[in-house]
């Protein structure tokens, strides 16, 4: 499998992947000419769009995708009928295949299993996709890591993990005091501290071999700092490759599987 994180952050999200039979995208959050700005990528080969939840960052695109593609919709049924009744959304004509959390799906040659995330969403899912025997996890949007995938996740062999902010920046942003609440909460967003806790567990089997620390805040968080916090909290001597996603460029397209020769 590659993969190739398009767009991650509140100002919209896009993550495209593929294997020998199957292309993906996952959620639709920037708009089709911002797309096209960033990576050439026909659209009429789209198999699936699979969403991890309501929010117009991972949405807010939705439409205008689905009727480029020949897509088939992966949503959760809610998460559906949110968008249908709050935002209006007309699914007419459109093929949907409802999903389910904690649940394997199969688009192809790629399976699909839904992990619930927890985040101020009608439901969240983080997602890991496998192929033959490469496996790429994506998880953002949650206050925390549940425990009950940790093992499931430092099995995989790319992670996507949210560092979303800085706990210090984000105190002293001008950002009115129930957002700080509603970020710093178990329904919020992982931060850069949470985020090198977690990685520091997962790790310690020694498999993940590329990590990509996605959804940083462009007010409340840097690159250097998400990437020193993360790093301060790994106690172990094994490191994969950190890759940091950005806001307002693609990344390269990757392979899932990254031999870690340099660490």
């Amino acid at each position: 499998m590659k993969f190739q994180v398009i767009s991650s952050g509140s100002g919209g999200n896009i993550t495209y992947i593929e294997s020998d039979k199957t292309r993906i995208l996952l959620d639709a959050g920037i708009t089709l000419k911002e797309f096209s700005k960033r990576v050439d990528i026909d659209l009429s080969t789209i198999d699936a769009i699979v969403i991890t939840h309501d929010h117009g960052d991972h949405t807010g695109s939705l439409m205008p995708f689905l009727h480029k593609t020949n897509a088939v919709l992966y949503i959760n049924k809610d998460v559906l009928e949110y968008l249908v009744k709050q935002k209006h959304f007309d699914f007419s004509g459109i093929k949907v295949q409802y999903i389910e959390n904690n649940k394997k799906y199969l688009i192809n040659d790629i399976t699909i299993f839904t992990m619930e995330l927890s985040h101020d969403a009608v439901n969240c899912n983080g997602f890991i996709f496998s192929s033959g025997k490469e496996s790429l996890a994506y998880v953002t949007d949650t206050g925390l890591v549940p425990l009950v995938y940790m093992k499931l996740l430092s099995k995989v062999d790319t992670l996507i993990i949210e560092a979303n902010h800085d706990i210090e920046m984000l105190n002293e942003s001008n950002r009115p005091w129930f957002l700080k609440q509603r970020i710093l909460s178990f329904k919020g967003h992982l931060s850069n501290i949470t985020c090198g806790e977690v990685l520091n567990k997962l790790l310690e089997e020694k498999k993940i071999s590329q990590v990509v620390l996605a959804h940083l805040s462009q007010e409340c968080n840097k690159e250097e700092i998400a990437i020193d916090t993360v790093m301060s909290l790994i106690e172990g001597d094994y490191l994969p490759k950190f890759v940091i996603a950005k806001q307002f460029e693609a990344l390269d397209l990757m392979d899932v599987l990254v031999k870690n020769n340099e660490n």
